[in-house]
Formats: structure tokens, C-alpha cells, sequence
């Protein structure tokens, strides 16, 4: 790294890419505003225009410049339908606040009785009146539709739509009324200045607010220097490592979390009892539940049970399966429908697209995570994925194939990707990029890398650096959540330590200097502060700080991402200290049920996967993963194929090759229980240590049954004779 990435990474307000989108952007913004303000004056046109001008500055301005003269006499018609307008709102309104019920039918009677009185002795001013609720109507829509269709759905249509209506509608009324001049005509240019001056204030805003962060990053900056001189060497990315990875025995705790885990993962296909509900929310989806589920427990058996075939590894298997359910899928159809403009081909492949990289970057992840815990390879085979819609179109692939394309579109001029688009460009690769699904993918690249061989996150790896050293990261050094490609428009607000944690935690053995600042600054300033001790201190950062699954402003999911990071930092200490604040905020328990199987009920089913992801593994097991090719030794001998479960659980199950060395603890009850063994050389005699026999005939097809007593913890070596 260079001295300048060692002090402030960005000292920019915007990184060079970014800065030219924004000033083209606003260059068009600003000259569309004008001309729709000044345009209709300087061409002499009536007054409609002027009204239709105004909606496309400021949503519904038209309505307020299409007000009559309040003098004219009014038609009952006109009056009628004007009352109707303000009435319908009114009930909007009502429904909105029903949980008032008392306070809505007061609110309800008083509103008819003055529209009954308005249409009667004061027509003008219901008329007035429907015009200024129309306006306040339209800009409550807008600000709906950009919040929760654009951003939420990356439904680009809804709003615009909005927008164009009221605008002719601004413009009809004026018609309608003769296009005479009312009292508010000069509205048009009082929408003009209201949209300067919004702008106005927006980028002052920024201006003050990176200022603070130039003198934050200064500060860090110093402290970071004296940490580096104190205790730092500078780690290679990505070392590569061809010994054995350890293996070490879960705890009682792990095993709890673990339980809970597959209780909802080994549900049956199309059922979705114990996910979360899709919510309104971008983050509130399936998709990232079944990931985040499917991560942690490939964590968990590659840290810990690498020779354990079972429930574990078919809750992968039928994780991986749900991704195919259209009900997780399925909606790439609407965002590249309404996103992308895709009115002609409408497409639903999820998977060959560049705008849709929170599920194809993240299945990768996973169906490497996978490979790398269980040695299943099936996912490989092609066709192994398919993808059929509800509309009867079909994709099919397999899992070299979807990294090959996650590959692919890091080649991109800002080499990050969108997850969500934005209808810009013929090209259609435009859209909001978030860094965290970036490092997802980037993530799930370098694990198919560790397991073939290949070398294609070293090669992404210096480019997705300059990324997001100039482009995402704050002159206080933290990095934005995310920016809209092509636009230039930034979440700088949204950002901090923990998210900056979150995004890293991925990237650790690939920007592992990176990750060294990223968790000095969380340690100095939530860790060591006592901060991270108090509920909800991690999570208002940003959108992607709160619980995914709840979008409540817990630590759940800054907690998750410190655990991940301090694992793949060596912070062991530190990560133990996490656990136990997460055990108590997040109430860790058994869920209604009597067995050892506890989850985090203050939690959601996507914070409890993430929580799992940084908790169920050993230390730098995610390194280990995206460094070290599976070992040999993994694949052949004997390994634990089906055993009594919840009754027997299994805290370690490693092979050398010849032998197999196994921890089972109680999940129930003590007891006599029989497990299964497979990969045994067939018609070969075993000894099994810790069994209640001593020796154990392998059959023809190398499978044999040992039977152990179980009480708490039982060990088990299985050696040839």
C-alpha cells in the first residue's frame, strides 16, 4: 500500500469517475429545470404549459399554477369534482392513521362537513383547497414512489409516471379553466428557485459534512500511524497455502446456533415456515436469508466437521435448491422490467445480467463455500441450476459458469457492479452499486479460485482496490453504502465504522491492509468505547447497518460483521467479547423448544445467519477458504454419513486420508446411539476408539455402523488395522 492510502484514502468530496457523472448529471438536471420554468415565458406560450413546466421541476407545482382566478364564478361541476379530490385524499390520509380510529372519524366528519359547507357558500375556496391537496398529494406520492418503488424495487417507472400525470393534469386544470392567469401563476418560478436552492442546500450539506470527515480522516490517520509503527507488519493478500487447514471442535454454543440453524434451513421445498416474511424494504427478501443461512453453515462444517455428511450437509444442499424457487428469484423479472425498461424481451434470467449481482454474486459465494466445506462438487455438473419462471422461460447453468460470469462483469470501467439498475445507457450496466455485494462476489470468486486453481481474484483484486479507495471511501476513510453508476449520486451520509466493518470483513484476505485499518478504527471507536455494549449503537449508520430481515436498529448485524472481521484479523479476545454482547442484546435462547437449540430471538433469520457466519468458525477460517485448495486428504477414508439427529450432534469430524477423528456430544438426551460411516476400504477391519466396540468390519460397499454410548462428549478414532 502507498503512504498516501495510509493516511486518507479519499480527500475528494467525490472520487474522478463519480465527480463526471455528477456534473453531467446536474448539468442536465439544471438545464431541464430552465427550460421547463423559462421555456413556455420566452416561446409566448399559454398558460398550460407553464403549469405542465412546473409539475416536471417540482412534482404537482402545475396544480398550484393552474389555480383560477378565485373571482370567476365556479360551475358546480367543477366545485363537486375539486371536493371529490380533497375528500379522496382525506380518506387516504384516514386509512393511513386507522390505528386513530376516534381521531380519524372526528378528523373525517369535520373534513365533509367543511367540503359540504365549501361547495354551498365558499366555492372558491374549495376549489383553492383541491388544487393545494393535490399538490400535497403528488409530492407525498413522489416521495413514496422514489423511497419505496425506486430505491426499494428499482421500479424506475412509478415515479416518473407520477411525475408526467400531475404534470398534464397541472396543465389540463389550467386549460379547463380557460387558461386564464391566476393568483399564483409566478408559481412556476417560485418551483424553479425551490429546486435551486434544494439543490443548493444538498451539496452544501456535503461540502460541510466532508470537511468534518477530511479533519476525522486526518485524526485516524495519526492514530493509524502509530499503530502500524507499534504492531504492524504488511501481510500478503491472498498467501497461498497448501497445508492441511485446522480443524478445531465446536462449543456448546456453536452447536446451539447451529441447531437453530438447520431448523429452519431443513424446511420442506416451498415451505417458508420459520423465514422471515418478504417485507417493503430492499434488504427484506428470501434471497438473502437462504445465503445467509447457507454461509454460516458452510463455515461451520469446514471449520469444524470437513468428514460429516448428515443434516448439516443437506441443509446446504437444500439451501442451494431454494435459490431456484421463482419465489426468491423471481423478482429480477419486475427490476429488469421496470428498471431496465425491458418492455420488449422482458427477461427473467437472474443470472447473465449485469445489474444483479445480490443474487448472482451471492449464490456464487455460497456454491463455493459449499465445495470448499463438503467436497460436493455436484453443483459443478452442467445444467445443475435451473432457473424456470413462472412465466415459462428457463435458465440453466452450473457453478463454474456463474463464476465465470461474476468474473466477467468486474470488468467494468468502475470494475464494481450494480445490484439493482437504473435504465441509463444502451447497455443497460448501469444501476446502485453497493459495495458490501461487491465484496460478497469478490469473496466468492477467490474461493472458486482456491478450489481450481485459478487466479482470477488476484487479478480483480488491484482494480476493485483503486475502486474503492477513489470512488467509495470517504474522506474520513470509511466507505459510502453505495452510489448510483452513471449518475454520480452517493449515500455518503450512510456510512461508518460498522459498515465500513461489514463490507471489509468479506475483503479480509484479499485487502488485508484494509482490513487492518478498518478494524483498528471499529476497535478504537465502538469497541474500545463501550459503544458496541449499547443496544442500537451500530445499527442507524446506514440501512445496510440495521437487521436485513426487521430493518430494527439493533446490533445484530454490525455485531455479526465485527465477529467476521476480528475472526479474520486474529482479534480473538475481542471476538469472544462480541459473542457475549451479542448473547445479550440479542437474547440468545431456545425459541419455544426444549432441546439445546437456541438462536438469537431479538434477531431476524438473516441477522441469525450472519451472526452464524462470523461465530460458527475458527480463526481465519474465511482466509483458509479463499487461500488454500480443499486438502487431499479430505476427499478419501472414512467420514460420518448419517447419524440420529438432533439426538447426537458433532463437534469435530476430520479425516487424514486412512483415519477418521470424530467429538459427538449429547443434543437430547445421554444414550446408545448408532451412526453410519461410508469411504471405509470395503471388507476392511477398523479400530474404533471410544466405541462400544472396539472393532468394526468395513462392508462390501466400504459403509459400517458403530454404536457409542453418549453422555455429554464422546471421542471417536477410527484407525485401519
Amino acid at each position: 500500500m502507498t503512504a498516501a492510502t495510509d493516511s486518507v484514502p479519499a480527500v475528494r468530496m467525490r472520487g474522478p469517475m463519480t465527480a463526471r457523472w455528477f456534473a453531467r448529471t446536474a448539468a442536465v438536471v439544471l438545464v431541464v429545470w430552465v427550460v421547463a420554468a423559462a421555456g413556455p415565458v420566452l416561446a409566448g406560450l399559454p398558460l398550460p404549459w407553464r403549469a405542465f413546466g412546473a409539475g416536471l421541476i417540482v412534482p404537482g407545482a402545475g396544480l398550484i399554477v393552474a389555480v383560477p382566478p378565485l373571482h370567476h364564478h365556479f360551475d358546480t361541476a367543477m366545485v363537486v369534482g375539486h371536493a371529490v379530490i380533497v375528500a379522496a385524499e382525506a380518506a387516504v390520509l384516514g386509512w393511513a392513521l386507522r390505528r386513530f380510529r376516534l381521531g380519524v372519524v372526528l378528523a373525517s366528519s369535520a373534513v365533509l362537513a367543511a367540503l359540504v359547507t365549501g361547495v354551498l357558500v365558499a366555492p372558491a375556496a374549495v376549489v383553492l383547497t383541491g388544487h393545494i391537496a393535490g399538490f400535497a398529494g403528488v409530492l407525498i406520492a413522489s416521495g413514496w414512489a422514489y423511497a419505496f418503488r425506486c430505491i426499494a424495487r428499482s421500479d424506475y417507472v412509478t415515479l416518473p409516471v407520477i411525475v408526467l400525470v400531475a404534470a398534464a393534469a397541472g396543465a389540463g386544470l389550467a386549460a379547463y379553466h380557460g387558461a386564464m392567469p391566476g393568483p399564483f401563476t409566478w408559481f412556476s418560478w417560485v418551483a424553479l428557485g425551490v429546486a435551486v436552492a434544494g439543490a443548493g442546500i444538498a451539496m452544501t450539506r456535503d461540502l460541510f459534512r466532508h470537511r468534518a470527515a477530511v479533519r476525522l480522516g486526518a485524526e485516524r490517520a495519526r492514530y493509524l500511524t502509530e499503530r502500524r509503527a507499534a504492531a504492524r507488519t504488511n501481510p500478503v493478500p491472498l498467501q497461498r497455502s497448501t497445508a492441511s487447514p485446522p480443524v478445531t471442535e465446536a462449543t456448546a454454543d456453536q452447536l446451539a446456533l447451529l441447531r437453530h440453524l438447520l431448523r429452519v434451513a431443513l424446511r420442506p421445498p416451498g415451505d417458508w415456515t420459520g423465514f422471515d416474511g418478504e417485507g417493503p424494504g430492499p434488504l427484506q427478501q428470501y434471497r438473502y436469508q437462504v445465503n445467509a443461512l447457507g454461509w454460516a453453515l458452510s463455515m461451520y462444517a469446514y471449520s469444524h466437521t470437513p468428514a460429516l455428511r448428515g443434516p448439516v450437509h443437506a441443509a446446504q444442499t437444500m439451501l442451494l435448491d431454494r435459490l431456484q424457487d421463482p419465489a426468491v428469484w423471481q423478482y429480477w423479472y419486475w427490476e429488469n422490467l421496470l428498471g431496465n425498461w425491458d418492455f420488449r424481451k422482458r427477461r427473467t434470467d437472474p443470472i447473465d445480467v449485469r445489474q444483479n449481482i445480490m443474487f448472482t454474486g451471492y449464490l456464487n459465494l455460497q456454491l463455493g463455500m459449499f465445495e470448499q466445506a463438503t467436497g460436493d462438487a455436484r453443483f459443478r455438473a452442467p445444467g445443475a441450476l435451473e432457473f424456470h419462471s413462472l412465466l415459462g422461460q428457463s435458465a440453466i447453468y452450473d457453478h463454474d459458469a456463474i463464476n465465470a460470469i461474476v468474473v466477467r462483469n468486474f470488468d467494468s470501467d468502475l470494475c464494481l457492479w450494480p445490484c439493482e439498475p437504473l435504465p441509463i445507457g444502451r447497455s443497460r450496466t448501469r444501476g446502485l452499486v453497493f459495495p458490501y455485494c461487491n465484496a460478497v462476489s469478490a469473496a466468492g470468486v477467490a474461493v472458486t479460485d482456491a478450489l481450481r486453481g485459478t487466479g482470477a481474484a488476484a487479478e480483480i483484486t488491484p482494480r476493485l482496490r483503486h475502486a474503492l479507495e477513489t470512488e467509495f471511501t470517504a474522506a474520513d476513510g470509511d466507505l459510502v453504502t453505495f452510489l448510483a453508476s452513471g449518475l454520480g449520486l452517493t449515500a455518503r451520509g450512510f456510512r461508518g465504522p460498522t459498515t465500513t466493518a461489514g463490507i471489509v470483513a468479506f475483503l479480509a484476505p484479499l485487502l488485508p491492509e484494509t482490513a487492518w485499518r478498518a478494524w483498528e478504527v471499529l476497535r478504537r471507536e465502538w469497541l474500545e468505547t463501550g459503544q458496541y455494549l449499547l443496544p442500537g449503537t451500530g445499527g442507524s449508520e446506514s440501512p445496510t447497518a440495521a437487521d436485513w430481515g426487521s430493518q430494527a436498529a439493533t446490533n445484530a448485524e454490525p455485531l455479526a460483521a465485527a465477529m467476521l472481521l476480528a475472526q479474520e484479523c486474529g482479534a480473538r479476545e475481542w471476538h469472544s467479547s462480541l459473542w457475549r454482547a451479542a448473547v445479550e442484546q440479542l437474547e440468545f435462547g431456545e425459541h419455544g423448544n426444549r432441546t439445546s437449540a437456541r438462536g438469537f430471538t431479538g434477531a431476524s433469520v438473516h441477522a441469525n445467519g450472519m451472526l452464524g457466519l462470523g461465530s460458527l468458525g475458527r480463526p481465519c477460517a474465511l482466509t483458509d477458504m479463499m487461500s488454500r485448495p480443499r486438502p487431499a486428504a479430505w476427499e478419501h477414508g472414512p467420514r460420518i454419513a448419517e447419524l440420529p439427529h438432533p439426538d447426537v450432534l458433532v463437534a469435530r469430524a476430520v479425516g487424514d486420508g486412512a483415519g477418521l477423528d470424530a467429538v459427538f456430544r449429547a443434543g437430547v438426551a445421554p444414550g446408545r446411539y448408532a451412526v453410519v460411516l461410508d469411504r471405509l476400504r470395503p471388507a476392511h477391519t477398523y479400530h474404533a476408539h471410544g466405541a462400544t466396540d472396539a472393532v468394526v468390519h468395513a462392508d462390501a460397499r466400504g459403509t459400517a455402523r458403530i454404536t457409542i454410548d453418549l453422555h455429554d462428549r464422546t471421542v471417536i478414532e477410527l484407525r485401519p488395522a
